[in-house]
């Protein structure tokens, strides 16, 4: 099976270890370098033929993201599928001007689509606002972690930028003991804005488990809220790690999606990644 993994991250903590400052603290199961030849490991061992990555910054030090799409920049020469887009990060938070400079930088990298912000978001704000009709003007991707409590303040805001592209990722990040009808009912808000696309990830890391009956409920319910023109699969290795393998993961993606048709299996492990992040195929 082709896929297109759709969130990714590589590091090199021996080199660039002062970018991730937090991921000890969050995550230090998954604390270890993790490089284009162990992701490549990592699918070789599902049995699934990986033709593409999106590397997604996890940097948590002040625009440390300007250097991490540089360094994979030289990862993407030297391998064009790993990383073939990446989604570098903003601070909306910059003053005006100093936005685009960061925009701008990143842009150098033939592979930049988009960014995510992992800090100073904040729905309400004008900076915010600004930053997206940045992002639409240029054509890049917001993609962005949106959990279902945060939906009704980020509505207004992605309705606002009807033109800008929108993936909500990580399956809006379920807690374990949240309740489902209060997950499914802030993803259906998010769904009914048509600009926005679901990005079935993260689940390991969320659940803390691969295991098909505990992801069916929700990859199930994004089918049916996004359709399935507006999902696609990712990974989110090696932090999905925590919940089980690469294998395992796959294992339960095409598990689950085994009774659709074939053209609907190619558009959420392949096609619709590709297209929303202006893959060459």
């Amino acid at each position: 099976m082709e896929f297109v993994d759709a969130h990714a991250h590589f590091w090199d903590l021996g080199a660039n270890e002062d970018w991730y400052p937090g991921l000890k603290d969050f995550f230090p199961e998954v604390y270890s370098d993790y490089l284009p030849d162990d992701h490549r490991a990592d699918a070789a061992k599902a049995g699934v033929d990986v033709t593409a990555v999106v590397h997604v910054s996890a940097t948590s030090a002040p625009r440390a993201y300007l250097a991490e799409t540089s360094w994979l920049d030289g990862l993407h020469r030297a391998d064009p599928a790993r990383p073939a887009g990446i989604i570098g990060g903003l601070d909306p938070r910059r003053f005006p001007g100093a936005l685009e400079q960061d925009l701008d930088a990143q842009a150098a990298a033939p592979a930049f689509r988009g960014v995510r912000m992992l800090t100073g978001v904040d729905p309400a704000a004008e900076a915010t606002a600004r930053a997206l009709r940045l992002l639409a003007a240029r054509g890049l991707v917001f993609d962005q972690i949106i959990r279902p409590a945060e939906a009704d303040a980020f509505v207004p805001l992605l309705a606002g930028a009807p033109d800008l592209a929108v993936v909500a990722e990580h399956t809006g990040w379920p807690e374990r003991d949240e309740p489902f009808a209060d997950w499914r009912a802030g993803m259906a808000k998010l769904a009914a804005l048509p600009n926005v696309h679901c990005k079935i990830s993260g689940l390991g890391m969320a659940l803390r488990t691969t295991a098909v009956a505990d992801l069916r409920p929700y990859v199930e319910s994004c089918l049916d809220l996004f359709g399935v023109g507006r999902c696609f699969f990712a990974s989110n290795f090696p932090v999905d790690g925590v919940g089980g393998t690469y294998a395992d993961l796959l294992g339960a993606y095409q598990e689950i999606t085994a009774g659709l048709s074939e053209p609907e299996r190619r558009a959420l492990f392949s096609a619709n990644a590709r297209a929303r992040y202006r893959l060459a195929g």
